[in-house]
């Protein structure tokens, strides 16, 4: 449905949920295969995550969103996808760069010290005079909302702002992690810590 208008994606949206919903339903297996990952989240049911031929998880679109077994899962099945960056956690604090360090979350708090990847989504990254300078590499406007890349020193994120904006590239702004939304990925791209569920 991806290359459809975006009123019709809505009603086609409705049409499958009701389907999905109906009592034949019951009596029948029904495979809805989209690389839309809003699209796959939206449908709801029973949700197959698959790259290259291979199935790297299935559960209930609920818990994939809360839960990505990986990496590989966090960017896939995230529009945009997920943020993803290397740091290292020492003591009570993520050292991203020089200049980019972060208070551990509560549900870090049973990690190790170390290397990882940590995710988070652009939701989680905002505008905050307080915050962080990074500068703009792009600014995009998606209906109500405006997407911003952002850079500081080979750290690539991309913030959401709920409103619409113009911004200039190579504009420098502040910006800020909730780190309550942090994921932990280990060195082998597997989770490690979720908001939703702590550490693995």
């Amino acid at each position: 449905m991806v290359n459809l208008d975006y009123k019709l994606r809505e009603q086609l949206r409705e049409e499958f949920k009701k389907i999905f919903s109906s009592k034949a339903s019951e009596e029948a297996i029904l495979i809805y295969s989209t690389t839309d990952p809003i699209e796959a989240m939206q449908l709801g049911g029973e949700v197959i995550v698959m790259d290259e031929g291979k199935i790297l998880q299935q559960g209930s679109a609920k818990e994939i969103y809360e839960n990505p077994r990986s990496t590989k899962v966090a960017e896939i099945t995230n529009d945009p996808a997920m943020n993803l960056f290397d740091g290292e956690i020492n003591g009570k604090k993520i050292t991203l760069n020089n200049e980019v360090i972060l208070n551990i979350p509560k549900h870090f708090k049973d990690l190790p010290d170390g290397k990882y990847s940590f995710g988070i989504r652009a939701s989680g990254v905002t505008l905050d005079k307080s915050g962080f300078p990074f500068q703009i590499e792009l600014a995009e406007i998606s209906g109500s909302e405006t997407f911003l890349h952002l850079n500081n020193d080979q750290i690539h994120v991309v913030g959401l702002l709920d409103a619409v904006k113009n911004f200039n590239i190579g504009e420098t702004v502040k910006v800020s992690f909730d780190i309550e939304k942090l994921y932990a990925f280990g060195s082998d791209g597997i989770l490690m810590s979720s908001p939703y569920s702590g550490t693995k």
